[in-house]
This record gives structure tokens, sequence and C-alpha cells, in this order.
């Protein structure tokens, strides 16, 4: 049956919602306002990630050629850097043996004579290495421990020479003349029959290193 209100409109009574249902349409409303935001700012956020993945590409592949160049020129410059500290290492103990050995034969007193000459350490390097050193493998004939340490003072420029150089000359590129004790040996041969063996050990100076005030010579000459 069709029911028909004839009553004015302002006497009209009006049906509000129910509260449940307000609810639910406020709640509906909510979610799906959130779901748009979140949708509108993942899809903000990822067209601007793909536009810095994009960007970052475009870096990346501009770089590589200058990484491979840099990586280029870094081995370079280690090879380099490697050669320099050789060529250090080197220029450090470098000497002209010619000319020491010169100065040493133009000292060398005519009771003395030499088995063996060694250059050790030579290549040494690092803060804990082992300064280069000369030694030498000396005779001196007779058994007159005077000898030793005449030809010990002649070395280390004591005694003055006749010759072009004195020791002082040959001296001043090492640092140190070590001790070492002889034995005796028999040398038929000779006229003295025997001779006194001994070793001596000239630790090189760095180069450039300063050389030492010499000591005033002794009006001596060692005997030839």
């Amino acid at each position: 049956m069709i029911e028909i209100n004839l009553l004015p409109p302002e006497m009209r009574k009006v049906d509000r919602t129910s509260l449940k249902r307000l609810v639910c349409m406020v709640t509906a409303i909510v979610l799906l306002s959130a779901s748009v935001i979140g949708l509108v700012t993942f899809t903000q956020r990822y067209r601007n990630a793909t536009r810095e993945n994009a960007r970052l590409t475009t870096e990346v592949a501009r770089l590589e050629p200058v990484a491979r160049e840099y990586d280029v020129l870094s081995d370079e410059l280690k090879g380099i850097e490697t050669r320099i500290q050789t060529i250090d290492e080197i220029r450090s103990t470098r000497l002209r043996w010619g000319q020491k050995l010169d100065q040493l034969y133009a000292i060398l007193p005519e009771f003395v004579w030499f088995d063996k000459l060694e250059l050790k350490n030579a290549r040494a390097a690092g803060a804990n290495a082992k300064p280069p050193k000369l030694v030498l493998e000396c005779y001196v004939a007779g058994a007159d421990e005077k000898r030793y340490a005449e030809f010990r003072r002649v070395l280390t420029g004591e005694f003055t020479s006749a010759g072009p150089y004195s020791g002082a000359d040959f001296f001043r590129d090492f640092s140190d003349l070590g001790y070492s004790g002889w034995s005796r040996e028999d040398f038929p041969a000779t006229e003295e029959g025997v001779a006194l063996k001994f070793n001596l050990e000239l630790d090189l100076k760095p180069l450039g290193a300063p050389a030492p005030a010499q000591k005033a010579a002794r009006p001596v000459v060692a005997a030839k």
C-alpha cells in the first residue's frame, strides 16, 4: 500500500541517519582518503626514484672511463714510486768503488794483503734494515799484533800516507770500523812464515751524510 505524506514540508518529520551508518561512512571515507594519499605518495616517490636511478645510471656510465683511467694512472704512479724508492736505496749506498779501491791501495801497508772483499746488505730496505757494510778478509805478515793496530789506524786516517790519498779520504764514506779478533796461520812461503788473519767490517754511511771533522794527522808515515 502506498502512503502519501500530505503535510507541508516544514511540518514533515525528517529521518536521521543512524550513528552506526554514520561511523561506517566516515571510516570508509577516511580509509579511502588515506589509500588515495598513500597511492599518490608512493607514485611520486616511485617517479622520483626512477628519475634518480636514471640520473645515477647516466652518471655511472659517464664516470666509468674516468675510473678506468684513474686505475691505470694509480698503477703507473705506484710503479713510479717503487722505482724511485729503488733508486733512493741504490743511491744511499752508491760509491765510486774504483776510486775507493784506489784510495785503499794507496794507503795499504806492504805487510797487509786481502783474501776477499765483500759488500753486504747492499739492497737492504726498511726501518729495521741493517746498514750496508764492506767486509775485508785481511792478513798481516808476521805475528806482531802491533801491525794489526797500526793498520787500523792507517784506515781511519790517524797515520798519514806518502801517496795521493790518506786514510781519512778512504774512511770518510764509512761510519764505523768494527772490531774483530784474529787467528794465527802458517805461511811457510813467506819471509815471516806466519800471518795474522782477521776480518774488518766497515759500515757505509747513507749518501749525503755529513763527513765528520778530520782528526789531526800524526807525523808518522805508514810502512809501504
